[in-house]
């Protein structure tokens, strides 16, 4: 019997013993591919998790260097344990190893725990799927150049040479975010517009990993920035409300005043997002671009909320009309813990919107604790749209 068929089989037959349960840990690691030192990481961390959790009821399958599964049979309380040992581990590499991709991995969402108890299937599924691509793609062609200021040059090439509307229609995106109200179908209220990564990384930055330059990357979302904010009318529609996630030192712009005055200084078709760790780096500055949007009529929301923050930040104090909380398979549990919090949030005014939902998992958690916007590819479904691109290609949010 192959290794896949044993762990499918592991998967779809658990062994169910009294005080334990079954899981599995998949790490799809992909974005470590495209560079030798990526390369070499990889088979670090998979060599160094097998140590780590030997006689622990784990069994690590490698599908590929950038593929990992984890067999999991332990008592419930300590699966959470194997779970952030593994983040833990994972961080302390990048951090000693590959140092330019610390801060730049969501390690959240490249690491993800399915109770075999309730998706078994979802978990073949997944599993399946990944072993498919690792037998289908040569591992190092996926070796990529690192980004560079050149490449930031080309893309603002790109948009003197075809404008506005022809660089929207190329690489500019929208989803849907949806108000639920008890009783009431799913309602689309406003869209968030963003850069597609894959249509950039497809015509304009080929063969270029965007994420191995941090200071490079935060550059050029600075440049999207600009670019979204000349372009946004080539794709929203006048009467339309657009969600936009944009960095705060975009807010003190040239562009993003040309960018009220075209809007006769009202920006009240408008909510603007700003990351979580952008806001704590610069909190003087959010301060100041919240009260300028908030004054010209438009609405800010803090973006990129994990569970764990929800109780550490005081949320109330930084004034948002909404935060967004992103979602992730597995995750109820904690979010169900913080369910004080959220009251308090949403008591004080604040709209509770959850990202990222992707199953219908999320949607329940969220409508059980009172999130009242919903983005994701779930929701999608519900609305009846045509999915958008893959929100793992875009660079921040939801």
């Amino acid at each position: 019997m192959s290794e896949i068929d044993e762990l499918t089989d592991w998967i779809a037959n658990p062994p169910i013993n009294r005080g334990t349960v079954p899981y599995v840990l998949i790490l799809n690691l992909e974005e470590f591919t495209r560079s030798k030192e990526g390369m070499e990481f990889l088979k670090a961390f998979a060599d160094r998790l097998e140590e780590l959790f030997a006689g622990r009821g784990c069994r690590l399958y490698r599908l590929s260097l950038a593929s990992l599964v984890m067999t999991v049979s332990d008592q419930e309380v300590l699966v959470s344990g194997i779970l952030s040992d593994t983040k833990m581990q994972l961080l302390r590499m990048i951090g000693r190893q590959l140092p330019d991709y610390f801060g730049a991995v969501d390690v959240n969402r490249i690491t993800q725990i399915i109770d075999l108890r309730r998706e078994r299937q979802r978990a073949l599924e997944t599993v399946r799927r990944l072993a498919e691509q690792a037998a289908s793609v040569d591992q190092v062609s996926h070796m990529m150049d690192m980004l560079l200021l050149e490449h930031i040059v080309r893309i603002e090439a790109a948009h003197k040479q075809w404008g506005d509307a022809r660089f929207a229609d190329l690489f500019l995106r929208s989803q849907q975010i949806a108000l639920y109200e008890e009783g009431k179908p799913l309602r689309p209220v406003m869209s968030e517009f963003f850069a597609s990564m894959s249509a950039l990384r497809q015509h304009l930055l080929v063969g270029v990993d965007m994420r191995h330059n941090k200071n490079v990357f935060n550059q050029m979302t600075v440049t999207l920035d600009r670019i979204i904010l000349k372009a946004i009318d080539a794709i929203k529609r006048p009467e339309q409300r657009a969600s936009l996630n944009i960095n705060i030192e975009s807010v003190f712009s040239s562009d993003f005043e040309a960018f009220e005055r075209k809007s006769l200084n009202s920006l009240r078709r408008f909510n603007f997002e700003f990351r979580i760790g952008d806001i704590m780096a610069n909190f003087t500055e959010f301060l100041a671009a919240r009260d300028l949007i908030q004054g010209r009529g438009g609405t800010v929301a803090i973006d990129g909320l994990l569970p764990p923050l929800i109780n550490v930040i005081d949320l109330t104090q930084l004034n948002p009309n909404m935060v967004k909380v992103f979602w992730q398979p597995g995750l109820g549990p904690e979010l169900l813990r913080r369910r004080s919090h959220l009251d308090r949030l949403r008591q004080s005014g604040i709209v509770l919107a959850m990202a990222r939902v992707d199953d219908e998992e999320g949607y329940a958690c969220g409508q059980e604790l009172g999130f009242g916007m919903f983005q994701g590819f779930h929701i999608d479904k519900l609305l009846s749209t045509p999915a958008p691109i893959p929100l793992s290609e875009y660079r921040g949010v939801g």
